[in-house]
């Protein structure tokens, strides 16, 4: 197997149903909590938005960053970015990251909610995997809220879709964080907005 498929099948891998050896609620403390508002308004979350933002679109034009790797997926029914972590953070600041990119997507114009957020180990042949998950979706049912209006012909507006934040660790050490929007082909629904538009706004926010 060619070296960079590996790569990549690991970062966009097809979805293990291996049952996980424990799953439990994405909870963060009060402590955890305040650490990630702090982070979240200061230069230092500025800053690496900018550097990821710049290493996507480097990567859109076949190059590489010297900064930090982001990874690009795109098929018919999903587009992704995977971001691989980088010793140039802490593992906290990687996990804030994670977190960030959660906010950012309710702060959207468009409204979405958080469905879940879940923590799961799964124990691989020689190592544990771990992987926090967020999961959000579009707001329907109102016309009050932007964008959220239905069509004369009754379709409902997607957005950007179904958004899946996930940060992958490997024995307790960081990974990558994967964002993957998963998309409607569905007659019921309206064409998807452009993913490159979702990552300018949630990078640039």
């Amino acid at each position: 197997m060619d070296f960079f498929d590996d790569i990549f099948k690991k970062l966009f891998p097809k979805r293990n149903k291996t049952i996980p050896i424990l799953k439990e609620n994405l909870k963060r403390s009060e402590k955890e909590e305040l650490e990630f508002q702090i982070w979240s308004s200061s230069g230092d979350a500025t800053y690496w938005l900018a550097r990821i933002y710049e290493s996507y679109h480097l990567k859109r034009q076949g190059l590489i960053s010297q900064d930090i790797q982001v990874h690009l997926f795109s098929s018919a029914a999903s587009n992704g970015i995977a971001i691989s972590y980088t010793n140039a953070m802490s593992t906290k600041q990687f996990r804030f990251l994670f977190d960030k990119l959660k906010e950012s997507i309710l702060k959207l114009p468009y409204p979405y909610k958080l469905y879940t957020s879940d923590r799961a180990h799964y124990e691989r042949t020689n190592y544990v995997e771990t992987i926090e998950k967020h999961y959000l979706k579009p707001v329907y049912g109102t016309n009050k809220e932007v964008g959220n209006e239905l069509r004369s012909d009754g379709q409902l507006p997607q957005f950007y879709g179904n958004i899946l934040i996930e940060y992958i660790q490997i024995d307790g050490e960081p990974s990558f964080i994967r964002l993957l929007a998963n998309i409607y082909s569905d007659r019921l629904f309206l064409d998807a907005l452009p993913f490159e538009e979702m990552i300018k706004a949630i990078l640039q926010n």
